[in-house]
């Protein structure tokens, strides 16, 4: 791959020779490379009982973008190695090909937890219930057939595998075999403290709090008091830094710890002008959402300060 990549001749010609060896010759250039028996490539199953239905790609993309960066790298916790990826019926929206159907994609590390369930139409849906857990080396590469200026990707269960289908490719994804957090359950049902908070006045005084913050824990300290919304950070061997935002908030002072980097990946994958922030204390669980952005959930976790 790399030596085709490397060569600006129009057209490249391939000969394999003996022993697997190949031949690349393209303009003035010549490679030999080694090979080995195609024989010993492992054998490709692919699942012949596959459940299909159809998805707009955007709002595949859209699903994966907002939780594939809370995915857990602790290899010891297989069942947070993926994200969490379900199907279930909701109204027939019209005939027998084109029904509704509530998707969701939930994905968490155990101090972040980002989930996204949108109602959407699936062309072809069966109207039962499927899941799977995708490994995130699978999700990185169902990213990359989404690249393709392709309308629809047709998704499709079939037992212990997921497969994608988009402009001419099929992927398959061995699923997890594991069973997945009850994530409701980090969710909190309701908050005591609700603001509204500009995205980007977030994001830019964040980042600038950032540069004195540890380059170990990552900790800064959001402040909220009446009217306002501010991060801080004291380092020894930097200094101390504070910034300010104004918000429409009335209630009693509270401080929360927080890895600032969880807060800017939730930010970061929201497009709206403003978002909801609701806390219930410093030990409690945050919830960010979006007004314009239903069905995005975000929660963070707080750390002791």
């Amino acid at each position: 791959f790399d030596v085709i990549k490397s060569l600006d001749a129009p057209k490249v010609h391939l000969r394999v020779t003996d022993n697997h060896w190949v031949e690349v010759d393209a303009g003035r250039s010549r490679f030999k490379l080694a090979g080995i028996d195609p024989t010993d490539f492992p054998e490709i199953k692919s699942p012949v009982e596959v459940s299909w239905f159809e998805l707009s790609t955007s709002t595949l993309r859209d699903l994966i973008e907002k939780t594939a960066f809370s995915v857990s790298s602790d290899e010891t916790r297989m069942n947070l190695n993926g994200v969490f990826f379900k199907i279930e019926p909701v109204d027939v929206i019209s005939g027998d090909e084109s029904s509704g159907a509530r998707v969701t994609m939930v994905s968490t590390d155990g101090h972040r937890l980002s989930k996204v369930e949108m109602e959407v139409e699936a062309t072809g849906y069966d109207q039962n219930s499927y899941q799977a857990i995708i490994h995130k080396k699978g999700v990185q590469e169902i990213r990359r057939l989404l690249e393709d200026e392709v309308d629809k990707v047709r998704v499709g269960f079939a037992r212990g595998y997921i497969l994608f289908q988009a402009a001419g490719n099929t992927f398959t994804v061995r699923q997890i075999e594991d069973t997945y957090p009850d994530y409701g359950r980090v969710i909190p049902p309701s908050s005591s403290i609700k603001i509204e908070v500009n995205r980007q006045q977030m994001i830019q005084a964040i980042r600038r709090i950032a540069i004195l913050t540890s380059s170990k824990t990552y900790i800064l300290k959001m402040e909220l008091s009446k009217g306002h919304l501010a991060f801080a950070t004291s380092n020894p061997d930097y200094g101390e830094g504070r910034d300010e935002i104004d918000v429409g908030y009335e209630g009693d002072d509270i401080v929360v710890g927080f890895n600032y980097s969880y807060l800017l990946d939730v930010l970061g994958v929201l497009r709206s002008d403003t978002v909801m922030i609701e806390c219930s204390d410093a030990f409690s669980p945050t919830v960010i959402t979006s007004p314009t952005e239903q069905g995005a959930l975000f929660v963070v976790m707080p750390m002791r300060i």
